[in-house]
């Protein structure tokens, strides 16, 4: 495809995603249409399915909040306990769900459905779990192997804990971050 093509394909894919974005968050995913984001876009409808159908959009918005979220972060936390690291680390990640909740709980369905990928088990999950690796190994006496290992659940333990708080209409967000707490608790002394 020439270079000009290209560009304006991808001008057109982000014009669809950011105006998916933005009707998801004004209206809620369930009450926005594909027509809706073509007609805000200013596109078709074939062009905004080009793009993605409806869940594959609201990953894409999701993955990009998270991506861009996490290009923002600086060093991992050197200070500290475990648990006030890890916690750090996920923080800014608890606070794009906690601050969309109901998107949060239409993305975790559609992740766990099985039908669209995501970063969030991909190359994000790669870099989060080497930074709760390196907090272990730096917060206990664990060998790299046990630390690995750990790291692995706790991230799991983390993705498993957003996605159950996100599952339930009306969820206190101080009931995910004390439930992160006693979970990175419980895997930090593991370590110890």
């Amino acid at each position: 495809m020439p270079p000009l093509r290209t560009e304006k394909r991808q001008a057109t894919e982000a014009r669809v995603l950011n105006e998916a974005r933005r009707l998801f968050e004004q209206r809620g995913f369930a009450a926005t249409a594909i027509r809706d984001i073509a007609h805000a876009a200013g596109v078709s409808v074939g062009t905004v399915m080009a793009a993605g159908d409806k869940p594959a959009l609201l990953v894409q918005v999701f993955d990009d909040l998270i991506v861009a979220e996490h290009a923002t972060r600086s060093a991992p936390p050197t200070a500290g306990t475990c648990v006030d690291r890890i916690l750090r680390l996920v923080d800014p990640f608890v606070t794009i769900f906690i601050d969309r909740h109901d998107l949060a709980r239409a993305y975790a369905s559609i992740l766990v459905s099985g039908t669209h990928s995501s970063t969030l088990f991909t190359s994000l999950a790669a870099t989060l779990v080497e930074e709760i690796r390196v907090v272990i190994l730096g917060s206990s006496n664990a060998t790299e192997e046990r630390a690995s290992a750990t790291a692995n659940a706790a991230y799991f333990a983390y993705v498993g804990t957003l996605f159950s708080w996100s599952a339930r209409p009306g969820a206190d967000p101080a009931e995910l971050t004390d439930t992160l707490r006693d979970t990175f608790t419980a895997i930090c002394e593991a370590t110890s």
